[in-house]
């Protein structure tokens, strides 16, 4: 069972764990908002290279983690529309995308958890593109 935190308690949190990230290409859109980062943590999950970004899926295996950054959204509800298109995440679409944005919670690294958005993947992922590390900054397979 996937814990579902309370939506106005992670309003304005972002968990990320691919190219968002510092150091690959789409940070500058965080950048570019004004997003604070507020440290480094992890998600119970399983993250898959999809070539050219990793996708994340929640997991109930003990052990798997999925290792990113949290950042704090200055305007929660424009930056997650800017974010969605980014993403290519559109909640009303007829069919499911390939990311869906939905709350988690992150284990910080100061010990604390808290709640946040994730994108997600939506999609089934090919054997064997399993990141074993769940960093992508680390990402054999």
């Amino acid at each position: 069972m996937i814990h579902r935190p309370d939506a106005a308690s992670a309003r304005s949190l972002l968990f990320v764990y691919g190219t968002l990230r510092r150091g690959f290409e789409l940070h500058h859109h965080l950048v570019r908002l004004g997003a604070k980062c507020r440290g480094r943590g992890k998600v119970a999950g399983e993250l898959f290279d999809r070539g050219r970004y990793p996708g994340g899926r929640a997991s109930l295996r003990k052990g798997t983690w999925i290792r990113g950054e949290m950042y704090e959204l200055p305007t929660p509800e424009y930056d997650f529309r800017v974010l969605d298109r980014i993403e290519g995440f559109n909640p009303c679409a007829p069919v499911p995308r390939e990311f869906a944005r939905e709350l988690t919670i992150v284990s910080m690294e100061s010990r604390e958890t808290r709640r946040a958005w994730i994108y997600w993947l939506n999609r089934p992922v090919p054997r064997g593109r399993r990141i074993a590390s769940g960093d992508y900054l680390n990402r054999r397979l």
